[in-house]
């Protein structure tokens, strides 16, 4: 289906599921492991003898992925990681009027990642939130992913690799409870992240008052700008991946050419999902459009991605020219955890900085006296006496 304007909404919202959501968080909180088991087997249809995996089911799995995979994966690993390094943040300080103040980064301690399950198997959500997550300093990483009955390989083989403390075949909501709050089996963590359905985007949602979240991540969406030195077979290859996440995918082509635009509904035209194709009049109002959207994915297939980049205000990652947006899903560097639902208006794809908090310090041994008495009377002027006390009484 070919929808001639831009969205007004997204196609779905987790408000329309948090009554529903909220039970089984409450429940999960309440009830713990046997919650969990039950709502497994009624979700997933699988009933569950442990929650966590076993060291042994982790080693025997991880040898079944063949050395093609193997490989592939240690080839991304390699290129995420200097990703992340080169994002490290410096200890950071400096000193005046007789103070001397800085920032010191610390990692959290324990952090909890959602990995995706159902259709589609995900390891590769697994690396883009755990190798920052590690490269950043987390000492202790727990992952929950629903399963068939046994862990994939290939996330076996990754928490082996990356030292992943424990794994649960927990997924939807009711993992996300039991990771904010800990069961028996499960371990309540500091922070949670990583994409998933609506379900738990909502419970993310809600568990945010008493654990970190790193935002609401899905469903996909992909906004693509192009002009007429674009390639309508990507045009339409692009818009047909990303469209593999699921049916609520928001995709959308800004043509600054009717003829691209053209060539491009005609391969779109045997689908069945819906998809927005609209025409503007020159790259700055493609621009404006695609900044009102604020789309997880923004693809810039035009003769001066470079330009028009410097434009863009909202958007959670940027691929340029003939940079195929599903290359951020795996091996760019970036990371494909990123902001959907309009959030990238005010934050970015998952990264360092998701894993680590500054902690400031001042240590004023011979402060300057003018700024002394300058908080001093301020602390007075708030009605804060005994604040301006402890400091004049150091210091005059």
């Amino acid at each position: 289906m070919i929808i001639n304007s831009l969205p007004e909404t997204r196609l779905i919202s987790f408000e329309d599921v948090l009554d529903k959501v909220k039970k089984i968080v409450e429940d999960v909180k309440e009830r713990g492991d046997a919650a969990l088991i039950e709502y497994t087997e009624k979700f997933d249809g699988i009933k569950l003898n442990e929650i966590r995996v076993s060291k042994t089911e982790i080693d025997n799995q991880s040898k079944k992925i063949d050395n093609n995979l193997r490989n592939a994966i240690e080839i991304i690993i390699d290129q995420l990681k200097e990703f992340h390094l080169s994002t490290m943040p410096p200890q950071m300080g400096g000193g005046k009027n007789g103070i001397e103040f800085g920032i010191m980064w610390k990692p959290i301690e324990k952090l909890g990642i959602y990995v995706p399950g159902g259709k589609k198997l995900y390891p590769s959500t697994l690396l883009m939130a755990s190798i920052p997550a590690l490269v950043a300093g987390v000492k202790e990483i727990y992952v929950a992913t629903p399963t068939k009955g046994e862990i994939d390989p290939a996330i076996a083989y990754i928490s082996n690799r990356l030292g992943i403390k424990e794994v649960y075949k927990i997924g939807g909501a009711q993992a996300i409870s039991a990771l904010a709050y800990g069961t028996t089996s499960v371990t309540k963590v500091e922070k949670i992240v990583g994409p998933g359905n609506v379900y738990v985007q909502a419970a993310k949602y809600l568990v945010s008052k008493d654990v970190g979240i790193d935002g609401i991540e899905g469903p996909t969406e992909l906004v693509i700008i192009a002009d007429d030195s674009a390639n309508p077979e990507y045009l339409a290859d692009d818009l047909f991946a990303q469209g593999e996440h699921g049916d609520s995918s928001l995709l959308v082509l800004i043509s600054l050419s009717d003829k691209i635009a053209k060539e491009v509904e005609k391969r779109l035209s045997s689908s069945d999902r819906k998809y927005y194709v609209v025409l503007a009049n020159d790259l700055k109002e493609a621009i404006e459009y695609a900044n009102k959207i604020a789309p997880e994915h923004l693809s810039l297939q035009i003769k001066c991605p470079r330009e028009a980049l410097k434009l863009v205000k909202n958007a959670g990652a940027v691929t340029l020219g003939n940079t195929p947006p599903a290359i951020i899903d795996y091996n760019a560097g970036p990371n494909h955890i990123l902001p959907t639902n309009g959030w990238s208006r005010f934050k970015g794809g998952l990264t360092i900085y998701d894993f680590i908090k500054p902690i400031t310090y001042a240590n004023s041994s011979s402060p300057n006296k003018d700024l002394i008495n300058a908080g001093i009377t301020l602390a007075k002027y708030e009605g804060f006496v005994i604040h301006a006390k402890s400091i004049s009484d150091r210091y005059e």
